[in-house]
């Protein structure tokens, strides 16, 4: 199961079928936790946290209790998605005087407030039937028994082994000669394991208002960090708010706004929308120009927009989500049309139709690439996030101000009931991934639509492609537009790592991201 790169065309290994509920994580041992979760009774809502805090474990080095979380909960009894926002805030002393002094790009100066325990702590406690101690239980056992290392996290400490290497967590993925360790190496984790535990017999609460954060505040001091205790107890209780929606086609799209990056995701699907009536298929050239000119114009309007984007509300740049808007916007970009990363994302639901999408990160891959030696946890690095110069910004660096994020989970529903769960990593790339995995399911299956090659196209034209899974034709006509190519690898890791969950004719349909380590599984009495 750690290398499953030679078969990724092979649906067995990445989709699952099931009418009793369904799990798909970014590694496979944590839809396997999930999954047992769901198989003793619990609901989406504690597979999801027991699937999170397991990811926790087995993916470090894009998630983790030192970073963020953002989950949309949709309740099929009311109808209604809710959002549970935890974004990493900048800690009181964190002034833009205090970060000009320090690099705060890895590092102790480089963490804002963890706030991912809160969150999931949160949706537990009001929507999940089963205790905290119960749904750690898969993470300390995956903690203290180990796992072995993937190919792709193999790669990742390749890639990343300087900053590490300055870091104290180097010995957990390096070897005594500051070497990637090798595929199939089992990596334990005491030190978490014990934490995990401590969170077990306390509650989770201990990690914002107890002595784990005491032991975060005291370790922060020592190193030039800013976090200190007020600043955990501040973030013990997530806010709890109403997504963004938009319609699509005949259904109702939800994510997460402002700090997280739902909006683009959104401002793209109207776009797509006001161009439907093109009945363009995904293997046609044109296809592939319409995704990267929307792309494109997505991020050109986010960037254009971004003094009218609150750091909470989307209030003063409403106008992306008006559908006469996208279609006056539309027109540009269908004209010739006829001519020539670094997250976790995991899914949940359950025979109920109780449903979970849930974006979890670090930062970048590693976060601040260094932590707590004691409890085991690898910090954050979202303080790099912050604007320091422009007053104006709505991310500009004040206490209590949250970092942005990319993160877009979503679900779409139709007259109340979930009928699509996806996200994604990928920082910008989340987004568009997003779209044209939403895109796709309008003609393709949901492993074809999520296995298919993908594109990202930035607002000066720049197009990243899997330029080798994109037909000749394909690839002409973006060039032909005027479009620069960039060729990603086959399966780049650069294009993201979407997780997804299709409900259809009462039974789900699991598809993990065939470019990284994760699974999909439903409960194995059908």
């Amino acid at each position: 199961m750690f290398d499953r790169s030679s078969r990724r065309d092979d649906p067995a290994l990445w989709s699952e079928t099931s009418a009793r509920g369904m799990v798909v994580t970014a590694h496979y041992l944590a839809t396997e936790a999930g999954v047992r979760v769901l198989e003793e009774g619990g609901n989406a809502v504690d597979a999801a946290v027991a699937a999170s805090l397991a990811l926790a474990v087995c993916e470090p080095a894009g998630s983790g209790l030192g970073g963020m979380a953002v989950m949309l909960i949709h309740d099929p009894s009311e109808g209604r998605t809710r959002v549970l926002s935890g974004p990493c805030r900048a800690p009181g002393l964190a002034t833009p005087g205090a970060l000009a002094r320090v690099h705060r790009y890895r590092g102790h100066a480089a963490v804002a407030v963890p706030a991912y325990l809160a969150v999931i702590r949160q949706a537990l406690a009001r929507f999940g039937r089963l205790s905290e101690a119960r749904v750690i239980a898969p993470a300390i056992a995956l903690a203290e028994e180990g796992f072995p290392l993937t190919g792709l996290q193999s790669a990742l400490a390749a890639e990343y082994w300087r900053p590490l290497r300055r870091g104290n967590f180097a010995h957990l993925f390096l070897d005594d000669r500051g070497k990637p360790r090798p595929t199939g190496s089992l990596l334990r984790q005491p030190a978490l394991a014990r934490t995990l535990r401590r969170l077990e017999t306390n509650g989770f609460e201990d990690f914002y208002r107890g002595g784990i954060a005491r032991t975060i505040a005291e370790d922060m001091e020592v190193h030039g960090g800013f976090v200190r205790l007020v600043d955990l107890a501040t973030a013990a209780d997530p806010r709890e708010t109403d997504p963004l929606v938009a319609h699509f086609e005949d259904r109702s799209v939800a994510t997460a706004g402002p700090p997280a990056g739902g909006l683009t995701l959104l401002h793209m699907l109207r776009l797509l929308d006001a161009a439907g009536n093109l009945s363009l298929q995904p293997e046609d050239p044109q296809w592939s120009l319409l995704m990267a000119r929307i792309v494109r114009r997505a991020r050109t309007d986010r960037r254009r927009y971004r003094l009218r984007i609150g750091a909470e509300d989307v209030s003063g740049a409403s106008d992306l989500l008006d559908p006469l808007v996208a279609r006056d916007t539309v027109g540009p970009l269908v004209e010739d049309l006829a001519g020539t990363g670094e997250t976790s994302h995991l899914c949940t639901m359950d025979a109920n139709g109780l449903a979970v999408s849930l974006t979890q990160s670090i930062e970048r891959s590693f976060g601040a690439a260094v932590g707590s030696a004691e409890l085991g946890i690898l910090f954050n690095g979202y303080l790099r996030a912050f604007k320091v110069k422009n007053q104006r910004h709505p991310h500009y660096l004040a206490p209590g101000a949250p970092a942005r994020s990319n993160a877009a989970p979503t679900i779409v529903s139709s007259r109340g009931e979930a009928q699509v769960l996806v996200g994604s990593t990928g920082s910008e790339r989340a987004a568009s991934g997003i779209l044209q995995v939403l895109a796709r399911l309008r003609h393709q299956a949901p492993f074809d639509a999520a296995h298919a090659p993908r594109l990202h196209c930035t607002p000066e034209g720049e197009v990243l492609l899997e330029a080798d899974r994109f037909s000749e034709r394909s690839r002409r006509a973006l060039t032909g537009a005027g479009l620069r190519l960039t060729t990603l690898d086959p399966y780049s890791f650069r294009v993201g790592g979407l997780q997804l969950i299709v409900r259809e004719n009462g039974r789900l349909t699991g598809v993990s991201e065939p470019r990284r380590d994760g699974a999909a599984g439903g409960p194995r009495r059908d």
